[in-house]
This record gives C-alpha cells, structure tokens and sequence, in this order.
C-alpha cells in the first residue's frame, strides 16, 4: 500500500506507520479495545452506580451479595459485593483508573530513564559504557518481577512506591535495547561523515 499524499509528496513517518498498523486487523481490534478501557476508565465517576470509596454510598446490610441481586435501595449489583457492601462493578470501574495511571507512568518514566542510560553508554563509550552496561547486566539477571516486590516490600504502600518499584525493576531493559540501537546508528556512514 502506498503512503503517499493526494500531492505526490512522500508521507511522513507517522502516516506511513498508520498505513501499515491499519493493516492488521488483530492490531486495529486491540487498539480499540484500549480506546474504549481508557474511556471508561475516565467516565468512570458517571458510569459507574457508586462510588466504592465514600462510606455513605455503602450500606453493610448489602455485603457479599451475589451478582445481579438488588439492594435494600432496590440498586441491581450486576457483580455483586464485597464484603464491605461495595458494588464490585463500580470497583471495577475505579479500579481502571488507578491501574491505567500506574502502567502509563511507570511506563513512560522507566523509557525516559532507560533512554538515556542506553544513549550516554553508547555515546560515552570506553570505560563509563563499561561500567553503565555491567549494572544493566546484573539488573537483568534477576527477574523483573522480584526486583519489583523487593523494593515494595522495602518502600511500603502507596502508587507512588508502586510506579518507583516498577520504573527500577523495568529500566534497564529499554537501556539495552537503546545503547544497542545508538550503536548501530553510530556506526553508518552518515553519521561518520558528519563527525569527521
């Protein structure tokens, strides 16, 4: 398929990414499965029935209640309860947006840093990529996973320990994989000629 504009011009990466991306049905169904997650995850305080964390909205007397049962208040709970009396579906709904923030976070903060970890290596060289890519090596040998409930276990509750465990545990991968990139790119022939 062609990128090209109704100008002749070549498309930019973005569109010719974009055509290609919009070939795959499997890759178009997932991203409109997170379109629509994110959605929700943002209505969230108007869709769903209750809102889990404020007490006033729970009654006790609903607690453990199976799915699709009606409160005193003549509410369906589509889930059901917990044992607090909180609807599970209005949890669930809440629940989106804590994990989603955790996940975007985490996410973009460990590529920033791993980024730049990977492309001071591979700029520096010598002894100081030596050195930066010896710490990526002893990071990745052990799991991700570990590292992450270490560090939680360490640092306690709360999201932003969640997103610091997660950015520590998940760094060093993207560092890898930019020095290496970096690298590959030092070495062409364009960037040879500029720098003599």
């Amino acid at each position: 398929m062609s990128a090209d504009t109704s100008l002749g011009k070549e498309a930019g990466p973005l569109a010719r990414f974009w055509s290609e991306y919009s070939e795959s049905r499997l890759a178009v169904a997932g991203l409109c499965m997170l379109l629509f997650i994110i959605v929700i995850a943002l209505l969230a305080p108007w869709i769903a029935p209750q809102n889990p964390y404020d007490l006033g909205q729970v009654s006790i007397m609903d607690a453990r209640m199976a799915p699709g049962s009606e409160s005193f208040d003549g509410y369906t709970f589509w889930l059901g309860t917990d044992g607090a009396g909180r609807d599970l579906f209005s949890a669930i709904l809440y629940g989106l947006r804590i994990s989603l923030l955790v996940g975007v976070a985490s996410g973009v903060i460990a590529l920033t840093v791993g980024m730049v970890v990977g492309l001071v290596a591979a700029y520096a060289g010598g002894r100081t990529e030596t050195i930066i890519m010896r710490i990526v090596d002893i990071q990745l040998s052990f799991p991700a996973i570990l590292i992450a409930l270490m560090l939680l276990a360490i640092l306690g509750k709360g999201i932003d320990k969640i997103v610091i465990a997660l950015v520590v545990a998940q760094w060093a991968y993207y560092a890898r994989t930019v020095r290496g990139s970096a690298l590959v790119e030092r070495r062409k022939e364009y960037v040879e000629a500029a720098s003599s």
